[in-house]
This record gives C-alpha cells, structure tokens and sequence, in this order.
C-alpha cells in the first residue's frame, strides 16, 4: 500500500482533500499535516512513498519543505500544488520538486500523477538507487552548448528558432524543459513531446529565465574517468534525428525524436551521481565481451535504460518516451511487437552505434541488432536502406 503525506497550512483543505480521496483507502495510507513543520515530524515518525504539499505556507513554505525532503529523505516522490504560476515562484520550485500541479487541482489529475509516479518503482528496485535518483534536481550541459546558449539568450534579435536549434543539441536541458511544461502550471490540453512547442507554450522569456536560472542548469563540470558527454551528446542526436526519419508520420517522429534523444540520460545520471560504478562497468567490459547494459544490471541489479526511464518518469514526461527510454535495449519486454517509438529507437540505436562504435565511457559497442525482432517487425528488408541513414545522420552530425 502506498503512503501518502499531503501538508497544506489550511485543515479545512486537508479536511477536503481527506473527504475527496477517500475512493483510495484500499490502496493508499494517507496522513494529512497541517504546515512544514508538522510534515518534517511525520517523515521522522514514518515511511513515506509521496509527499503532496501546497506551496505557499506561512513559516516554511512548500520550496523550503520539499529542499528538505530532497536532502533527507530523496526516495519520496514530491509533487507541489500552487496557486501561483508567477516566474519567482516558478523558479523556487522547480528543482526541489518532481512533479507541479495547480490549485484547485482535479482529482482525478491528482490520483493520476500519483499513481503513474509511483508506477515507475517497478524499474528500480534497490532503494539505494532510486534515492539517488530522486535527489537529482539538475544534470550537466555541454560546456560549448552551455555558453552558446547563454550567449543566444543575450542578444537582443535572438529568436525562439535560434534558441530550439541550440537546445536540441543538449539532453540534460531538454528533459528539464520537457519537465516544466508537461505540469499542471501551464493547463495544456495535451502531453509536450518536442522543444518547439515547448518553448512556445513555455514562452521566450520563460524559457530565457529558466536556463540562466543556475538552480536549473550549469555547465558539466564534473570529470568522471574516461567519460565524455560530448560523444553522448553526439550518440543521442543521431540516434533522435534517426528514429524520427524511420518512424515517418509527423505526430509520431516527435515523440521518436525525444525519445532518442534522451533514451541514454540515464548515463548521465551515472556518470554524475554514481562514477564507481561506472568505473566497475569499464573494468567489468575490458575482460567480458558481453552488451554493457547486461553487465550493469549483473552489477547493480539495473541499467542505465531504467535508471533513466525511472527520472524521466518522476518529472511527469509522457509515457511513450518514459517506455522507449525504459526498454530500448530490450524492447521484447513489451507485450506488443510493433513499429513505434519503442521499437524505431531500438533501431536508431544500434544503427547509431554502428556508426559510432566507442559508448561515452570509453569502451566499444557489442550488441549487434536483433534480426529476429526485425523479422517480427516485418522490417528485415529497409535494414540496407536504414544504415544509409545513419550514415548521413552521422556525417551531419559530425560536419
């Protein structure tokens, strides 16, 4: 069963929120506190799985409470819910909290994000690394696109079409952004899949405070062994600009171009918050011939693919990235055996691979594409066609 700590300074909102969830007490424990300090007690005094808390609270407010949370207790799910949607406000809470929702917030918009969030446990089951995880607020950018971008934002006749450009050309900024605009503070009808809309919606100057905001984004500075971000910077966007040209509709090669983009964060995430492990994966493969992802799991009991899925999950991006991102080693897993975003940036992948054979941590690429998943696909005949393709992605890229 879930436990849940919903804070709000108001009873009368607790009481409310109490009477409204009450359809959930099979499956989830709720406690309710009224203000941060009587939630920090609960937290000592319990386990919690999410913590819901309204943002402006006399005394120590929703920011305040879910910084704490953060350092103390990373394993819990922190949704904030607010009635402001002010740029101050806005830039406070969005490192400290995974998901943001607006008040009065719908129900069932509520029990969803919970229960969707909650969902993503499943990928991580050592609880060690989904608090390392969890205390993620930020990931490293590309130190030249970094200062290209903070360059851009600073001139005065900078479009938003030179500002996408620039963007799409990091990962760790595009799945922040993804983050902000997929919440409830902007009220959109639909999930955001592409950094075009999202800088639309999100608007210039948002998008402009939001990246030279240094609580949300700073230039790699970390120097884990053998590690370069800029070859996984390069990877991922052939792989994107792949995915997207063999899945071909446009509704669909949005999500594939994300989804390819980021189907590797989850280096990211090692190569930042857990280098001894990513340095037992480079000892492990310079005497076992064997996929590096099948050694990450036999060392840690996961791989990079779920340990990204698992973040991307916790920011709220939509399911069909958060699927791909999970799987795209395996895609066999799924259920179903079809061409989509899955299954196009498991192809991308490895195609990509192909082209550029050294992974970011310095060893070689070794699993070889799985034809017998092509010949389900019924795709096994545009493999010749596909590498022509990836090779001109990857010239482009290089160029």
């Amino acid at each position: 069963m879930r436990k849940i700590l919903f804070v709000d300074d108001d009873p009368r909102i607790l009481e409310a929120l109490k009477i409204l969830l009450r359809r959930n007490r099979e499956r989830w424990d709720m406690t309710f506190a009224v203000g941060g300090e009587a939630a920090l007690n609960k937290l000592q005094e319990e386990y919690f799985d999410v913590i819901v808390s309204d943002m402006r609270m006399p005394g120590m407010d929703g920011a305040a409470l879910l910084r704490r949370v953060q350092e103390e207790y990373p394993h819990i799910l922190r949704i904030v819910l607010s009635a402001y949607t002010d740029l101050e406000s806005v830039l406070r809470v969005v490192p400290v909290a995974h998901q943001f929702m607006t008040k009065p917030c719908e129900v069932a918009a509520l029990e969803d994000a919970i229960e969707r969030a909650c969902s993503m446990q499943a990928l991580i089951p050592d609880v060690a690394i989904r608090r390392m995880v969890g205390k993620i607020d930020r990931l490293p950018s590309l130190p030249r696109v970094y200062s290209t971008l903070i360059r851009t934002l600073s001139e005065p006749d900078a479009t938003a079409a030179d500002v996408v450009r620039i963007l799409k050309q990091d990962i760790a900024i595009c799945a922040k952004l993804l983050q902000l605009v997929n919440s409830s503070f902007f009220q959109l009808a639909r999930r955001i899949t592409t950094i075009e809309y999202a800088v639309i919606y999100l608007g210039f100057n948002m998008v402009k405070s939001l990246v030279l905001s240094v609580e949300l984004f700073q230039a790699a500075t970390f120097k884990p062994g053998g590690f370069s971000v800029d070859l996984l910077q390069r990877h991922s966007l052939v792989t994107a600009n792949l995915a997207a040209r063999l899945i071909g509709p446009k509704e669909k090669s949005e999500d594939a171009f994300m989804a390819g983009l980021l189907h590797d964060i989850g280096k990211l995430v090692i190569a930042q918050e857990y280098p001894e492990h990513l340095e037992r994966i480079r000892t492990a493969m310079r005497t076992d011939a064997r996929p590096e992802f099948i050694l990450e799991q036999e060392l840690a009991g996961v791989s990079h693919a779920e340990i990204g899925a698992y973040l991307l999950g916790l920011w709220g991006l939509p399911d069909s990235i958060v699927q791909a991102v999970a799987h795209h080693h395996m895609p066999h897993r799924m259920a179903e055996c079809r061409f989509d975003v899955l299954s196009t940036t498991y192809i991308a992948n490895h195609l990509a691979n192909e082209q550029t054979p050294l992974s970011p941590n310095g060893t070689r690429n070794r699993q070889g594409i799985d034809r017998s998943y092509l010949a389900a696909l019924g795709a096994s005949d545009k493999l010749g066609m596909w590498r022509q393709i990836a090779s001109e992605q990857a010239r482009q890229a290089t160029d």
